[in-house]
């Protein structure tokens, strides 16, 4: 089983930790930090409200803000694309594990450990990172996938066996046909040959 940490651990332990430093030195403590990932945009006039009361110019505000965004946009990134799995209880108590296309109308909301959306309400939300129920081979296809969205058009259009032997110097002689092949299915859309232009 893998490790579930809470929703308002996975800024510090799972989203960019430089990102979250600098969040986390505008707060007296993380709890506040954590409120800051979901405030709103700062006030000109008064930034001392997005900061509760406590001292800061409006460009201090602005930068904790965007910065807040930008976790906010990583952390649902990852768990539209199942790196990161989450569990939440639903309004009528059910424990279930929230699907990733679901996120794309979610808003995690690290402060209080829930996530919210215009239809759909999880609490108490614990996550995991996807890789912890990775096997071997679904790792190798997930990187294979990788390696062939990053090719250009041209690289391509190259034979397959050629491609093959490009991607095992590049991922390892680990690499399988078969892992290989299905890969180049999902991302080119063809099983054999080349790509079509």
């Amino acid at each position: 089983m893998p490790t579930l940490i809470s929703l308002n651990e996975v800024p510090q332990k799972l989203l960019d930790p430089a990102k979250w430093m600098e969040i986390r030195a505008f707060a007296s403590n993380d709890l506040i930090a954590l409120t800051y990932l979901n405030a709103l945009y700062p006030d000109q006039d008064n930034p001392t409200d997005f900061f509760w009361g406590r001292d800061g110019s409006f460009e201090d505000a602005l930068r904790c803000y965007e910065g807040g965004r930008k976790l906010v946009s990583q952390c649902r990134q990852l768990l539209i694309e199942g790196t990161l799995i989450a569990i939440g209880t639903k309004p009528d108590g059910t424990r279930e594990t929230i699907r990733p296309i679901d996120w794309a109308n979610l808003w995690p909301m690290f402060a209080t450990n829930r996530a919210t959306g215009a239809s759909q309400f999880y609490d108490d939300i614990e996550v995991f990172e996807s890789a912890a129920l990775e096997t071997a081979d679904e790792k190798m296809l997930r990187d294979c996938m990788s390696w062939l969205r990053l090719q250009s058009s041209t690289t391509l259009r190259q034979k397959k066996l050629e491609l093959l032997h490009q991607a095992k110097r590049e991922l390892g002689e680990n690499l399988t046909h078969s892992a290989f092949n299905a890969a180049y299915k999902a991302v080119c859309g063809r099983s054999r040959g080349r790509p079509r232009k």
